[in-house]
């Protein structure tokens, strides 16, 4: 019984293991490519125009179906390829009627990626609090780090390991003194110090509601943001820029996305039309002089939708294509896999398995690896009341299980133990 039970065992781990690698073994040698456009929104044509690959290279083209050289492209851009315009000197002095300031253009040209596995991540509960007002012409990492722990806003000096009980009580007091209420459930910060100023970090107590703290001349200053309790917060991309328009990008977790602004912490909702999964999405934000455009990037397509200023609507692009699960060598992997394990299935940078099935076309490819286990059953005069495991073991896994039972029938060091 003991030896039956080892042997069913190892069948079912070949089983996983095979499950996880024999897929990407497939796709390394039939995969197919799928590309999608990187979409752009002309201010000098008030048009979407995109740079995507084909069988002749890159090709630049806008939604009406007009096509341009490289230069003509960057020229349609002068937001982005502001720096190539002013050295070839093709830059334009004006946009309808506006003058055009390099310093300007960059001053307001900023862009956001938010990855799904980058609102799921593992994280160090230990943060830095950047002196906002240092006076010093850089950012500079200070020695402590803060948690909350215990109901306080503990900070832990990093050289000398021990806690800084000066700083933990002056910044827990201030949180008090606002409403703030133990414990935190989640902090949002941008802990580098690669940016032109500070802006602290953003707290949510134990009621839902968001706090604003940063470190100034030594001093707590926190802020109750009055966040609407009734947007549930996934997670707030901080982002310090000189334009100090926002604080930073909202997620919520009805797969929604707002502009945290510097009007009050007032959010602005930006479009997303249902087309945002915070869970397998991937959204570009950009802004320029003119626009504000939201970019949602899915696998099989590509919806992206530009705003003025004040946020109003102004246009909307979508585009959808085949992925190389509607292919053939997809829908034959469909067959041959009845399902398949992934340790990370793109939407997070935790390890675990991640399961995919494919029926009901699996079916076909079950019944044929079936037939073929019967036929070697029978080679070997072996009942089917004694591989009655085996059977069914292969009537759900298809071709995972037919190669482990016909690895557990013919290689030799399996046959000595065979009832």
């Amino acid at each position: 019984m003991t030896v039956r039970l080892s042997r069913y065992t190892l069948i079912l781990v070949a089983v996983l293991v095979m499950s996880v690698y024999l897929p990407d073994l497939y796709w390394l040698f039939f995969d197919v490519k799928t590309h999608s456009p990187y979409l752009s929104y002309s201010p000098v044509d008030s048009v979407f125009i995109m740079s995507r690959r084909s069988d002749d290279g890159q090709i630049f083209v806008d939604v009406n179906g007009n096509k341009y050289e490289r230069d003509e492209y960057e020229e349609k851009l002068p937001f982005f390829y502001y720096m190539q315009l002013i050295a070839d000197g093709r830059m334009p002095e004006s946009i309808h009627g506006i003058k055009l300031d390099p310093n300007e253009i960059k001053r307001n040209r900023n862009m956001h990626r938010i990855r799904p596995h980058q609102l799921d991540q593992p994280l160090i509960p230990l943060y830095p609090l950047l002196e906002s007002e240092s006076g010093r012409v850089r950012l500079e990492f200070p020695e402590e780090f803060f948690r909350f722990k215990n109901k306080r806003m503990e900070f832990i000096n990093s050289v000398t390991k021990r806690i800084d009980e000066d700083l933990t009580e002056r910044f827990t007091n201030a949180l008090v003194d606002k409403g703030f209420e133990f414990p935190s459930k989640a902090v949002f910060i941008n802990p580098t110090t690669r940016k032109a100023f500070d802006e602290g970090c953003f707290v949510v107590d134990a009621k839902d509601d968001l706090y604003h703290v940063k470190k100034a001349k030594d001093q707590p200053v926190v802020n109750k943001t009055n966040f609407p309790k009734d947007i549930s917060i996934r997670s707030v991309i901080v982002s310090e820029n000189v334009l100090r328009e926002y604080y930073g990008v909202v997620v919520s977790e009805d797969n929604r996305l707002f502009f945290l602004t510097y009007d009050d912490y007032k959010p602005v909702e930006l479009p997303t039309m249902g087309y945002y999964d915070s869970r397998h999405s991937n959204v570009i934000i950009t802004t320029d002089l003119f626009f504000r455009q939201v970019t949602i990037q899915n696998n099989d397509r590509i919806d992206a939708f530009v705003t003025d200023r004040d946020y109003k609507l102004l246009d909307e692009y979508h585009e959808s294509w085949d992925t190389r699960d509607d292919y053939f060598q997809g829908i034959v992997a469909k067959v041959i896999f009845p399902f398949t394990l992934t340790l990370n299935d793109g939407s997070t940078t935790y390890v675990g398995l991640f399961s995919r099935w494919n029926f009901p076309l699996a079916l076909i490819g079950n019944i044929i690896a079936l037939i073929i286990f019967i036929f070697f059953l029978r080679k070997e005069e072996r009942s089917y009341k004694s591989a009655i495991p085996e059977l069914i073991l292969v009537a759900i896994s298809g071709l995972y299980g037919l190669i482990a039972c016909l690895v557990y029938i013919y290689v030799p060091l399996w046959r000595p133990e065979r009832k």
